[in-house]
């Protein structure tokens, strides 16, 4: 009898453990995706874009901080900063469903605790970008809104594309949100480097990151500048700066081919900076930039 005991009570013991592994495995899983969420918190302005590009706007109930476009958003209560979530704020707007960039591990891991349907869309390549479109398209009835959005950006790219063929490829330095010290001279600048998104697009309308190494926004001394010797120099800065000051600042680097041959160009749009479905004007104003011999019809 006790032979024919044991195993009974190991076999009990081995099911009991299954069956708890597989309840709590329940209870840890995040909800799925809603077929039709009518409640979506963005946590990035790319995100928050593509939101309303698709037609969701009224379907948004939180937002970060740094999301400004459209204009009615800035009435859309604010959940989060950058990388900082006020979860009590996110789970007091009731979402069914919350969007994020997929580099934001740690927020989407403290979201899902919560028991929120999490969807992480990579937004940093012009390839990722154009898929999270389908996606949120698909995942929100907006398919045919989504279709068009990409069928102009396919256009958009095929025309940087065709502009640029054949044609030499300056060699392009991207700098974005330098330090304004007002010293009266460029001391060091945050360039693009092999990010994804801002480099595909140099590459894309028709140029060539002077920068090579292997960071993703590299920080650049005034000698490396000089050294470097860009043909193109594109600055992004905030429309508040006084764009003439900086352009003196630059100025002060004669030796650069950029800044002797006059292709130093601003952008001041905060379109320029965020990587979501107005990104082909930004392509628009580099392939201008890089080849101003081409004549530029309205699309």
């Amino acid at each position: 009898m006790k032979n024919y005991i044991l195993p009974v009570t190991l076999f009990l013991g081995f099911s009991l453990a299954c069956w708890s592994h597989q309840a709590l495995g329940r209870l840890s899983a995040p909800p799925p995706w809603p077929t039709d969420p009518e409640r979506i918190i963005s946590l990035a302005p790319s995100v928050t874009e593509t939101l309303y590009a698709l037609g969701l706007g009224p379907r948004v109930v939180g937002v970060t901080q740094f999301c400004g476009y459209p204009s009615e958003v800035k009435t859309k209560p604010m959940v989060a900063g950058f990388s900082d979530v006020n979860y009590e704020a996110v789970v007091r707007q009731r979402p069914d469903l919350v969007v994020l960039p997929s580099d934001k591990v740690g927020n989407r891991r403290n979201l899902e605790r919560l028991g929120l349907s999490v969807m992480t869309l990579n937004t940093r390549s012009l390839t990722g970008l154009m898929e999270a479109i389908k996606v949120l398209g698909h995942s929100t009835g907006q398919e045919a809104q989504a279709g068009r959005i990409l069928d102009d950006m396919e256009n958009s790219l095929a025309r940087a594309r065709a502009r640029a063929a054949g044609r030499a490829q300056p060699k392009v330095l991207f700098s974005v949100m330098h330090s304004y010290q007002g010293l009266g001279y460029i001391t060091e600048i945050n360039a693009v480097g092999q990010d994804g998104f801002f480099s595909e697009m140099i590459r894309i309308a028709g140029g060539q990151n002077v920068y090579q190494g292997a960071l993703s926004f590299p920080r650049l001394s005034r000698e490396a500048l000089i050294f470097l010797d860009p043909e193109v120099i594109i600055d992004i800065i905030p429309a508040n700066e006084d764009i003439e000051a900086v352009r003196r600042d630059w100025l002060t680097l004669s030796t650069i081919s950029a800044i002797r041959d006059n292709r130093l160009f601003f952008l001041t749009d905060e379109a320029d900076t965020v990587p979501g479905p107005r990104f082909p004007q930004t392509l628009e104003k580099l392939s201008r930039a890089f080849h101003p011999e081409i004549p530029h019809a309205a699309p």
